[in-house]
Formats: structure tokens, C-alpha cells, sequence
């Protein structure tokens, strides 16, 4: 019987469902948030060398299992490929440098960051810059040294980010290792259903980034159609359902993808939410509906949130829900689940 908080991936090994994400978090602040969180029980610690902030989760990391009864066993860490280093040759010695900042043997989850190689450099600045200048790289190449890191023990599973269902296809086809998690953004405007149905026939975890909604945008201005007034933690209709469950908007958008075999990984470095945040991993097993799979359409609202989405053949194509569908979903969602098992 599966454990509660916990999914079971294609190899075989455990992944807590909720994990604590890491980006954005200020350096002043992250230390303490680490520890914090693995007091209230986070299993879970997602990064990427792209954050920039390995080296300081391995110090809050080391610090914590030196003064606590907690084993690098009990804890799930997660770190991603950063694109300059996709090059086949280049891969194994990102994944070193990582380790070495977070003071760790092996890393639980390792995952190409993104399906598009980058202008590869030889050195690994402590604060790395989102590079613009792409090159040509076999994702295929990439996946097989991803391979070679789980063969030589420096990683338990591999997978990727922000891939299609094409993408992640190609590299199966020729995989010894099939992907065990496809990391990507995923909440209430952004359900993922097409991809989330290609992922399970393929026994593919989907992983939800930005599970509260994206109101962050990091491209050029004139492709931002991503407003404030898309905040989903603010949004009326998720709200007035928070206030009748007696619950936050939040804790309901996160039920909403843990229930549909979803882990999240939400950001927050404030206590209280930290803690909220936990909460949505419930025992309960909740029948999921159908008619959720099948919400009426009444428009789309594209909603681009990362410079690289118009490169073709790139990234997923990302279609926002609106009010109107939001509303359905959520009126589908709390007629068919419990929601007092929150």
C-alpha cells in the first residue's frame, strides 16, 4: 500500500508529493527556510544550478542532518542540468559541480532543466545568468549521459522539465532509462490535461511548477499577456470557494493537482504557508470525475511566461484557462470530492 505523501515512480522509488521549492527565494532568507521546512516535516527540497543556490541549500542541508536524527535517506533532493551543459560529455561533470554545492553523494532526482541547448561555456559562475544564444544539441545525446549518472550512483532518478509530449517520445524510443518525472507548469489556468494523459500512458510522473499560478514573467514585454489580475490566490472565484471549505485559496489550488496524482511543488518562504502548503497531502483516497477531464471551453487566453516558448519545436504550447473555465473546473472539482479531507 502506497504511503501516505508519497508517489511511486517507474523505478521503483518513492517521491514525497509535496516538495518545497526554491527559486526566488532571497540567499538571506534561504538557509533558514530549509531548515524550517524539514522541521514541519518538507521531505522534499527542489533546486536547479540555475538558482544559483545550491551551495547554500547543501550548507542548510549538512547543517540540519548534523544537528537532527534526520539521514540523507529521509530527504528527496532534486537538482536540474542547466542548458549551456547539454552536451553529451558536458553533463557528468554539471552534475559534480552540483553535488559539490550541495555537499551530497548523489542527488534523488536529477532532470534536464530544458529540452533546448544553450551556447555551451566551461566554467560554473556562482550566480548564472538565463542565457539567450541557443545551439544544436541531439536530446537524445543528452538523455544517455543523463543515463551514465544513474549507472555510476550519483543519482537514484532521472527525468526532464518542461517538455512535450514529442520530446519526451523521441528520447523514450531510444531511452534505457525511461523518464521518471516531467517537471512542468502546471495549476488551475494551466490544467496540462493532453500532456498529464501522455505522461501516465507512459507511467511518467508529472510534477506541477508554479503550481499557484505564474503571475512572474521573465520575457520580452511584448509577448507578456500574463497580467496581476491573473494571480490565482487572488482570484474571486478560488477564493469564494476557499472561504466556504474554510480553507486558502492556495491549499485548494494544490488539492485540486494532488488529487489528480499530481506533485507540486509550491514556493514559499513564509511560515504559515509553508505549513498550509504541507497539509494538501492527504491519506484519503478520493475517486477522481471524469466530466473534469471535459470542461466546456469558452475561450483561450494564451499565456506565454518564459522567453523560450515561441521557439518552435521547444517548449509545450500553453493554452490559460479563463474565469469561466476556472469556475467550472472548481464547481465540477467540489461536488465530486471530499473536501473536508483537506
Amino acid at each position: 500500500m502506497e504511503m501516505a505523501g508519497f508517489i511511486t515512480l517507474n523505478n521503483g522509488r518513492r517521491i514525497p508529493q509535496v516538495a518545497l521549492g526554491t527559486s526566488r527565494i532571497s540567499s538571506e532568507k534561504l538557509e533558514v527556510t530549509i531548515k524550517r521546512a524539514l522541521d514541519m516535516g518538507y521531505r522534499h527540497i527542489d533546486t536547479a544550478f540555475l538558482y544559483g543556490n545550491e551551495a547554500a541549500i547543501g550548507k542548510a542541508l549538512h547543517e540540519h542532518m548534523a544537528s537532527t536524527n534526520l539521514s540523507r535517506q529521509e530527504i528527496f533532493v532534486t537538482t536540474k542540468l542547466f542548458p549551456t551543459y547539454m552536451k553529451g560529455s558536458a553533463v557528468g561533470l554539471a552534475l559534480d559541480e552540483s553535488l559539490r554545492r550541495l555537499r551530497l553523494d548523489y542527488v534523488d532526482l536529477f532532470l534536464i532543466h530544458l529540452p533546448c541547448a544553450m551556447k555551451e561555456i566551461e566554467t560554473y559562475p556562482s550566480k548564472p545568468t538565463q542565457p539567450t544564444e541557443m545551439m544544436s544539441v541531439d536530446l537524445r545525446e543528452t538523455w544517455k549521459a543523463m543515463e551514465e549518472t544513474v549507472y555510476k550512483g550519483k543519482v537514484r532518478s532521472i527525468g526532464v522539465s518542461s517538455f512535450n509530449s514529442k520530446q519526451l517520445a523521441y528520447i523514450c524510443e531510444t531511452a534505457r532509462i525511461q523518464p521518471a518525472i516531467n517537471q512542468v507548469e502546471a495549476h488551475a489556468r494551466l490544467p496540462q490535461k493532453n500532456l498529464h494523459e501522455f505522461c501516465k500512458s507512459r507511467n511518467i510522473l508529472l510534477e506541477a511548477f508554479c503550481p499557484l499560478g505564474s503571475p512572474f514573467f521573465i520575457g520580452p514585454t511584448e509577448r507578456n499577456t500574463v497580467q496581476s489580475r491573473d494571480n490565482l490566490v487572488e482570484n474571486p472565484i478560488i477564493m469564494d470557494i476557499a472561504e466556504n471549505y474554510k480553507r486558502t485559496a492556495g491549499q485548494i489550488l494544490l488539492r485540486n493537482l494532488v488529487q489528480r496524482g499530481i506533485a507540486v511543488i509550491p514556493k514559499s518562504e513564509n511560515p504559515k504557508r509553508m505549513k498550509e502548503n504541507l497539509q494538501v497531502q492527504g491519506s484519503s483516497r478520493i475517486s477522481f470525475s471524469r466530466r473534469l477531464l471535459k470542461p466546456t471551453l469558452q475561450r483561450n487566453m494564451k499565456c506565454v511566461l518564459n522567453q523560450y516558448q515561441d521557439v518552435s519545436g521547444f517548449l509545450p504550447g500553453r493554452k490559460c484557462m479563463d474565469n469561466i473555465q476556472i469556475y467550472e473546473l472548481f464547481r465540477l472539482l467540489f461536488n465530486n470530492y471530499d473536501i473536508t479531507q483537506l
